[in-house]
């Protein structure tokens, strides 16, 4: 590697993880950009810290030109769109998103480009990570069939990201209490529940069903049948203010700014006083038996800026062809593992035999 990474959003809850990664796991000179450039303060000599305001088409031609590789984790993404992917085609430089999935996808792919440009897109914790972990578990599972999966755990929200968890809850991302039967789309297949004991949590969880788009396409790539996959939340305050706030659909923007406040304030009061942690725990089944995967992390944020910098290292390389990707379909599932044990975001990732349920119920303060 021997260009430069533009980072947007170098400052913000994702953007701050995702350079530190930047640093441990490339060469390149990272140009940090930032509204404030009084609010990074780095010795290394390969940071360049540089004013940007994403909605400034302008400015961000400034920040984007030179760059190899523009890398986007300014939020909300619901706001922020295909600006910053706009900018990187019109600089010709590689784009990685930490946000995506369908919309941005086909938003990216309609803007002119030359036919070697390279995007890789929904390269947070979920989606991101919670598509590329299966995919390494699959691996392990000859014949793979069944996959259930939980993500989630005692943690905080950013307003911008609290914005973006709203949003998921469209038909565009996923369907709640739907899951993956024989082979599509089952809708109402599966119920919430409360106080949950899963393993490898630190506590009962509340979980809440989710087939989402990106689940979808991992199904149909690994040709399984059957999948159950849930977010889950720990705690009490936020669960019940994600319930007050089960009928949303059609809201203001105004509501859903007051809505995505009142998730903060929850999941602050949740967090207050207690560790936070975030946990991808899958279990992929087979005829010849079942492995399970769990990867802890520190934070949602920290995971997901470990996921977008993972795809601006592969981007920057030159290792991901040309085209439109989601990460999940766009790096090597056994080289990002490898990664990801030495980020500082993770706390630990393994590999175990199956059945999930021959687990401990609750492994607290599992490092």
């Amino acid at each position: 590697m021997a260009g430069t990474i533009a980072l947007v959003g170098a400052t913000g809850g994702v953007g701050r993880h995702a350079l530190t990664h930047l640093l441990a796991w490339s060469t390149d000179t990272v140009r940090a950009g930032t509204r404030d450039p009084a609010r990074l303060v780095t010795d290394d000599p390969r940071v360049q810290v540089q004013a940007v305001d994403v909605t400034d088409p302008a400015s961000l031609d400034a920040f984007c030109a030179g760059s190899h590789t523009v890398v986007n984790c300014a939020g909300p993404a619901a706001t922020i769109g295909d600006a910053v992917a706009r900018a990187a085609a019109r600089g010709g430089a590689g784009y990685v998103d930490a946000a995506g999935d369908d919309p941005l996808h086909a938003a990216v792919a309609a803007l002119p480009a030359p036919a070697d440009r390279v995007a890789v897109l929904s390269a947070g914790l979920m989606p991101g990570l919670s598509g590329l972990l299966p995919a390494h578990l699959a691996a392990q599972v000859p014949g793979a069939r069944r996959m259930t999966g939980y993500v989630g755990g005692r943690d905080g929200f950013t307003p911008g990201a609290a914005l973006d968890f709203l949003a998921a809850g469209s038909a565009d991302y996923g369907e709640p209490l739907a899951a993956w039967r024989d082979g599509a789309r089952r809708s109402r297949a599966l119920a919430v529940r409360g106080a949950a004991p899963v393993p490898f949590f630190d506590e009962p969880v509340l979980l809440q069903p989710y087939l989402s788009t990106e689940t979808e396409r991992v199904a149909r790539r690994l040709g399984l049948t059957d999948v159950d996959w849930y977010s889950a939340f720990a705690g009490t305050r936020l669960p019940a203010a994600l319930a007050a706030g089960a009928g949303r659909a059609g809201a203001t923007a105004a509501q859903l700014t007051d809505a995505a406040a009142e998730l903060c304030r929850a999941a602050e009061l949740d967090t207050f006083g207690r560790p936070r942690y975030q946990l991808l725990v899958i279990e992929m089944t087979g005829a010849a038996g079942s492995r399970v995967l769990a990867c802890r992390g520190i934070g949602a944020n920290a995971l997901t800026g470990a996921a977008v910098a993972l795809g601006a290292v592969a981007v920057a390389a030159d290792a991901v062809p040309p085209g439109v990707h989601h990460l999940a379909e766009a790096v090597d599932p056994r080289w990002a593992v490898d990664l990801l044990t030495t980020s500082a975001a993770v706390t630990s990732l393994h590999v175990d035999d199956g059945p999930l349920g021959s687990h401990d119920l609750i492994e607290e303060g599992v490092a």
